[in-house]
């Protein structure tokens, strides 16, 4: 009997590991490699902007006079959280050794008491930004194409891990989270980046001819041709790993216990809009409207996504959409207050209401011409 695409993405967890530990440990394990990945990356990148830019100096200057002051116990519990994160890791590696199974038993219970405490520590530390920590953000991408090109190259550490989890923890080739293909279709993806590149270049013109969303020609060539590079470069990186990350493992793991896919695409779109509530273009428009309606174009963009993962079988199409999407908005048609405030060719107004409306019909299209267009997995 056959199955459909997406029953077959999903049933790449029959092979391998799949206990439901695994898919606990796999997912933390993968976030903290980004954590501390982030750290690094973030870190020299702060360093020499602030070396090379007084603006950025003061700005931070400005951050750390905002910042809580120095307790040396917090600083000691940071420490210890850092270091604790290490321990299921090494838990998890050693686990043959165990004999009994009791003692496995409580290894696993001890792993995860430390990841639940270590996750609600990271959490609090993330929240504990401090101010303008946004706005010094801003400024980073906007001194050098160097800094932007770090912040998208922190996003790949994430896949990294990723990768290291399907292939150590799950028992998993990395190409079993990313299709149920034998092989990865370029030819998809690519053609998916056309197909939205073409509806969002025909939406923008209808904007502006209607004058519903009339653009502004903001062309600087000294900026937007060293930033162009960058933008094809490392934008498909940092949207492959959303995907990767998203509607690909999170999918597959919801899915290895949930039947119903469309309750699994719910939960991670939900996810993904949450995963967007500290972009500055957030904050902007709940200025104007409300934060549900500020937020549904994130919900529908991940809904989306997913319904090209149930078409396709894989995430090919939806890493094109996403990759196509990303590099248009930070090369072609930008606006004031985005997250990637890069150098664009035109620039139109934020209306959140009006993006809705343009995410629905844009990716309803992209969805049907990909559905038309779909071939056998096998």
């Amino acid at each position: 009997m056959s199955i459909s695409p997406i029953q077959s993405f999903f049933s790449q967890t029959q092979s391998g590991d799949s206990r439901w530990w695994t898919w606990i440990i796999g997912f933390w394990f993968a976030l903290v490699i980004w954590f501390f990945g982030q750290i690094i990356i973030g870190s020299g990148m702060q360093i020499s902007a602030m070396m090379l830019d007084p603006v950025l100096l003061e700005k931070a200057t400005a951050m750390a006079e905002n910042a809580p002051a120095f307790n040396p116990k917090t600083a000691v519990l940071y420490a210890l959280l850092t270091l604790s994160s290490l321990v299921p890791i090494i838990l998890w590696s050693i686990r043959s050794s165990f004999k009994r199974p009791f003692t496995k038993q409580a290894a696993i219970g001890v792993s995860a008491l430390i990841i639940l405490a270590t996750s609600i520590g990271f959490v609090k530390a993330n929240m504990a930004t401090p101010a303008g920590a946004e706005e010094f953000a801003t400024a980073l991408i906007k001194s050098s194409p160097i800094n932007y090109a770090l912040i998208l190259v922190s996003f790949p550490v994430l896949a990294a891990g990723i990768w290291l989890v399907q292939k150590f923890v799950h028992q998993r080739t990395f190409l079993s989270v990313l299709t149920a293909a034998s092989k990865f279709r370029w030819g998809r993806m690519g053609f998916a980046m056309l197909v939205m590149w073409t509806i969002m270049g025909i939406g923008a013109y209808i904007g502006h001819i209607t004058g519903v969303s009339q653009a502004e020609i903001v062309f600087d060539p000294s900026r937007f041709w060293i930033y162009l590079p960058v933008t094809l470069l490392f934008i498909p990186l940092q949207s492959a790993t959303e995907e990767i990350a998203l509607r690909g493992y999170l999918n597959q793991g919801f899915g290895h216990y949930i039947k119903n896919p469309w309750i699994v695409f719910i939960i991670t779109s939900a996810l993904f809009a949450s995963l967007h509530l500290g972009n500055p273009e957030v904050a902007e428009s709940t200025k104007d409207t409300s934060l549900i309606i500020a937020m549904s174009g994130y919900f529908l963009f991940g809904i989306f996504a997913c319904v090209l993962t149930y078409i396709d079988g894989g995430l090919e199409s939806a890493i094109g959409m996403h990759a196509a999407n990303n590099i248009f908005a930070a090369s072609l048609v930008g606006y004031d207050n985005s997250a990637l405030p890069t150098p664009t060719v035109f620039k139109v107004p934020l209306n959140s209401e009006l993006d809705t409306l343009v995410v629905l019909v844009s990716l309803t299209l992209i969805c049907l011409i990909m559905y038309k267009t779909r071939k056998p997995l096998f």
